[in-house]
């Protein structure tokens, strides 16, 4: 059964041809390819973005000294009761359709009140262009959550899920490694809390059956996906696939064989191109004939961005970080303890865009 998934996997990743590296948005191009949002946070957030001048003058973009790696960080030292000064990077062009490699040394930490975020959005009102959620979290979170939202029409198929779900089982039989939360993409499905969408939860453990060249093992290991975890295993590369049938997530801790393959790639010989067909089982796949993807997902650009409270950090404040830091308000613990958030930066070593022979080129915008 696994065989036969992962073969028509391959064969609908394939059947477009090789993809070739078009967008390079790393090291000395990544500022030049991004905006800086500056507007109040969407999600109510308890956080001030800065435009470049602002986030010169707090310290919060550099290069890394002795890399080609991107710093983007937030406030660590401020009290200030207007919120905490951080960045949402927006990239001026957008795509429809292709494969994004990003590999990230280092993610805001597991830390009360923050929520960070690397994802892809469209550009129509939301979530009317579609929004996929590729590393994001709340809190003290230490796994990964993989997720659409979408307007209405799109419910994914979770036939291809762990065991129907309950995930971190070496009894795999299946086309993906996390376990599916929510299938209805819909922020206003009536069966779900509002702007759930459909969402996959990465595993704590690789099942031993599901590992191959993605780790360089053959028995069940701990699968740092998200936060303090990711961090200390000096991050990976997160990698996403999408077509017009289906979109997927895969993750390569740092030093994995197909981790050590992605970063050799050169973009002047095809025979280097990644091949996704060899990745192995993502860590989320989202299909199915009840979503019409083109309709739902298009013209997306790239985002990176930390956030404070809002909507689901200070939503989830009282299940635990009430108790543990024994501040009553999320809003509250982020002004007054810039020193808890002094882990909460983005590290940035490579990000690059590919597409398939003859698919549809990417657009920019001239802002």
């Amino acid at each position: 059964m696994l065989s036969t998934v992962f073969t028509l996997l391959a064969a609908a990743s394939a059947a477009s041809g090789t993809y070739i590296l078009t967008d390079d948005l790393s090291s000395k191009s990544f500022f030049r390819a991004f905006n800086f949002f500056t507007g109040p946070d969407p999600t109510n957030g308890f956080v001030q973005y800065q435009d470049l001048r602002g986030a010169l003058a707090h310290s919060l973009i550099s290069y890394k000294a002795n890399s080609s790696s991107i710093y983007l960080g937030v406030d660590s030292i401020t009290k200030d009761p207007k919120g905490r000064a951080s960045l949402r990077l927006e990239s001026k062009k957008t795509w429809n359709h292709g494969l994004l490699i990003a590999d990230i040394a280092h993610m805001p930490a597991s830390t009360c009140g923050s929520w960070p975020a690397f994802w892809m959005l469209g550009k129509e009102a939301w979530p009317v262009g579609g929004e996929i959620d590729i590393l994001e979290g709340v809190n003290e979170q230490d796994t990964n959550a993989v997720t659409l939202h979408t307007s209405k029409g799109c419910i994914v198929n979770n036939a291809t899920d762990l065991r129907g779900g309950l995930g971190e089982t070496d009894n795999v039989a299946t086309a993906f490694t996390g376990f599916m939360k929510s299938d209805d993409c819909d922020i206003a499905a009536a069966d779900q809390l509002k702007n759930v969408g459909c969402s996959i939860r990465a595993p704590q453990v690789l099942p031993a059956s599901a590992i191959g060249a993605q780790m360089g093992s053959t028995s069940s290991s701990l699968f740092p996906s998200y936060g303090t975890d990711f961090n200390k295993a000096n991050g990976g590369i997160y990698a996403m696939e999408w077509t017009s049938t289906f979109i997927s997530v895969w993750f390569f801790p740092f030093n994995s064989p197909i981790y050590n393959s992605l970063t050799s790639l050169t973009s002047t010989s095809p025979s280097t191109s990644p091949d996704p067909t060899k990745f192995g089982p993502p860590l989320a796949h989202f299909t199915g004939s009840s979503c019409d993807f083109p309709a739902r997902f298009k013209d997306l650009r790239i985002i990176f961005n930390t956030s404070f409270c809002g909507q689901w950090a200070g939503k989830e404040w009282d299940s635990s970080c009430k108790a543990k830091t024994g501040v009553s308000t999320c809003e509250q613990y982020v002004r007054e303890h810039p020193e808890a958030f002094e882990g909460s930066f983005w590290e940035v070593r490579g990000l690059r865009w590919y597409e398939q022979r003859g698919g549809k080129k990417g657009r920019w915008d001239r802002r």
